[in-house]
C-alpha cells in the first residue's frame, strides 16, 4: 500500500495532496496520537502550501480536542516570511486556544527557520518551540506544564 495514496489511512488519520496548477508534490498527513496531533508536510516549496497545510491542521486539532500539537515538515523549503500566511493570526489563536506546538524539521535549514517561529512565537506568549527530533519534541509535549500559561 502507498502511503501517499489519500485512499491511505487508519481511523483519525488523514492524507492529502495540494491541488493547484503549478502541479505541487507538497502532501501532508494528519493523525490523532494517544495525548497529540501528529501533523506531517512534506514537499512544501510554497507560502500557500504551508498555509493550506496549517488550515487543515486547526480543524483537526478542534476536532479531536488535542491542544498538543507536533509539526513534523520534511524534504521542504526554509520559509522566513511567515507574515505573508497570516502568521500572527495563527499565533493569536494558538495563545488564545492554549494550544502547545512543537515544531521539527529534518534540514538544518528547517531548524533555524523553525527557531526564527519559535521566537515570534514565544514573544506573542505563545508556547512553540523547534526541536531537532521528535523524541525530545513529544516529550515537551506531554511534559507537565502542558497546561500551564
Amino acid at each position: 500500500m502507498n502511503v501517499e495514496d489519500p485512499a491511505y489511512g487508519a481511523t483519525g488519520e488523514s492524507l492529502h495532496r495540494a491541488a493547484t496548477a503549478r502541479r505541487s508534490t507538497m502532501w501532508y498527513r494528519i493523525a490523532a496520537e494517544p495525548g497529540y496531533l501528529r501533523s506531517e508536510l512534506f514537499n512544501r516549496e510554497t507560502v500557500e502550501d504551508t498555509k493550506t497545510f496549517l488550515e487543515a491542521v486547526l480543524p483537526a486539532a478542534i476536532e479531536h480536542r488535542l491542544p498538543l500539537i507536533l509539526i513534523c515538515v520534511r524534504n521542504s523549503i526554509p520559509i522566513f516570511t511567515v507574515e505573508r500566511y497570516g502568521f500572527s493570526d495563527y499565533l493569536d489563536l494558538a495563545f488564545k486556544s492554549r494550544y502547545k506546538i512543537a515544531l521539527v524539521g529534518d534540514s538544518l535549514e528547517l531548524r533555524i527557520a523553525h527557531q526564527y517561529i519559535a521566537t515570534m512565537a514565544r514573544i506573542r506568549g505563545v508556547r512553540l518551540r523547534a526541536f531537532p527530533g521528535e523524541t525530545a519534541a513529544i516529550a515537551w509535549l506531554r511534559s507537565g506544564d502542558a497546561l500551564s500559561p
